[in-house]
């Protein structure tokens, strides 16, 4: 692959994840009429968090957790050139310290993070739980190992068992590493409905949960029909935080409607439907997803401007692919 490509790939997963996951932070948990009530209908752009939101604190193009857990994740690897996990749990443990950047996570990582620097060691460090938070840090893992599914599967499920003991999240989490590399090593076309279901039998293959598979089924299934309207996707796949839900759900937006940004992110943003769900979630994940497909020169400018650390994620993304040229071929 052209060297150029593969840095324009991954900084369209990085700008675009964080970007899903900016967006969809300000309709998290909020049901169609308390959107309405809060931004006068869908979001389509940037905008102050509403105090009805559950991020009021945060300011316009700010970013929730999904996106820190997932940095942690992308600088072990800009860092080291690999999976160190002694490194990554002492990043955690950095950020499990600092409270005051917290953006309201799920328990998981800051249990372990204290258990682990309590001087628990990985069984007992490690905690219950199947929310979509746990398995969103092997995108990075995805990256890296760009060229590579099975090594992307075994990383991206190791790091999502540094934190998670659940074999659903940590199965899921290794599918979400070799979607990404997959769609990074140029593996997949969107423009057949071959290609797509051959990324879909691919994960089939990889997945070792059998609910796991039975959700890629549902996904396949739904790619045939090519089901359009978001409401009935919400109610087939489900849009809360069980990492089944918004792991099937982007993965769909993504096939459908991924080769726009723009169009897969409002998607993935407004999937809250009539009772609310994790949008910041679906959003980061679709994002990741459709920006890594589409390269970076895809996602619209306003937005690379207004995203929070801009020149930081632009820096990283840009450390990433210079371990990835001294240790790996392109």
């Amino acid at each position: 692959m052209e060297e150029q490509m593969l840095l324009k790939k991954i900084k369209g997963t990085v700008f675009g994840g964080a970007i899903g996951d900016a967006l969809g932070t300000l309709t998290e948990e909020m049901d169609r009429g308390m959107v309405k009530k809060s931004y006068g209908g869908a979001i389509t752009d940037f905008v102050e968090p509403s105090p009805l939101s559950v991020c009021p604190f945060l300011k316009k193009g700010q970013y929730s957790h999904e996106t820190q857990m997932f940095l942690i994740a992308l600088e072990m690897y800009a860092e080291k050139g690999k999976l160190d996990e002694e490194f990554y749990i002492e990043k955690l443990i950095d950020w499990a310290k600092n409270e005051k950047d917290h953006r309201y996570p799920a328990g998981g990582h800051i249990n372990a993070a204290l258990a682990y620097k309590s001087g628990a060691l990985p069984d007992e460090a490690r905690v219950k739980g199947t929310e979509i938070d746990g398995a969103l840090p092997a995108v990075a893992a995805g990256l890296f190992r760009w060229d590579n599914s099975e090594d992307a599967y075994q990383e991206g499920s190791h790091i999502a068992s540094i934190i998670y003991k659940d074999e659903i999240l940590i199965d899921t989490a290794g599918l979400i590493a070799v979607t990404i590399s997959t769609i990074a090593g140029e593996r997949i076309f969107l423009e057949i409905e071959d290609g797509k279901l051959h990324l879909l039998e691919l994960l089939h293959s990889f997945s070792q949960v059998e609910i796991v598979k039975s959700y890629i089924d549902m996904v396949i299934t739904t790619v045939r029909e090519n089901i359009d309207e978001l409401d009935e996707l919400i109610l087939r796949f489900g849009n809360g935080n069980f990492v089944l839900e918004p792991f099937a759900l982007s993965l769909y937006i993504f096939l459908k409607w991924g080769k726009d940004f723009r169009k897969s992110i409002l998607r993935a943003v407004n999937a809250y439907g009539e009772f609310g769900g994790d949008t910041d979630a679906i959003g980061f994940l679709t994002g990741a997803l459709s920006g890594c497909y589409n390269g970076v020169d895809a996602i619209p400018k306003e937005w690379i401007n207004g995203i929070e650390n801009a020149k930081y994620l632009d820096l990283i993304s840009e450390k990433l692919f210079e371990k990835i040229q001294n240790g790996q071929n392109i």
